[in-house]
């Protein structure tokens, strides 16, 4: 099992766009993907430019996938992200 945090900060001003396109396009589709287990979207109650993304995988080549589908919906991260996303991974210790 792949289990991740993703933490986003969108760009001044995009934070809307970017908010609506993850809600209303992205998250239904990711979560239909063969070995995804969890795909859950938030926003910091502190920071309204930064979001973060929980997720879960069966392996490595699901997550792979997965990065490749996210290009796939058309979704241009790179235009809307202030700084390189902080990816932190995780063993699962229990549920």
């Amino acid at each position: 099992m792949v289990t991740l945090t993703a933490k986003l900060k969108i760009k001044e001003g995009k934070e809307g766009e970017f908010e609506a396109t993850m809600r209303d396009k992205v998250v239904a589709e990711v979560r239909k993907e063969p070995g995804n287990h969890a795909y859950t979207f938030c926003k910091s109650k502190k920071d309204p430019r930064v979001f973060m993304f929980y997720e879960e995988y069966t392996d490595d080549a699901a997550f792979e996938a997965h990065r490749k589908h996210l290009g796939e919906l058309g979704v241009d991260l790179r235009a809307l992200l202030d700084g390189a996303p902080e990816l932190e991974f995780y063993d699962k210790i229990a549920e």
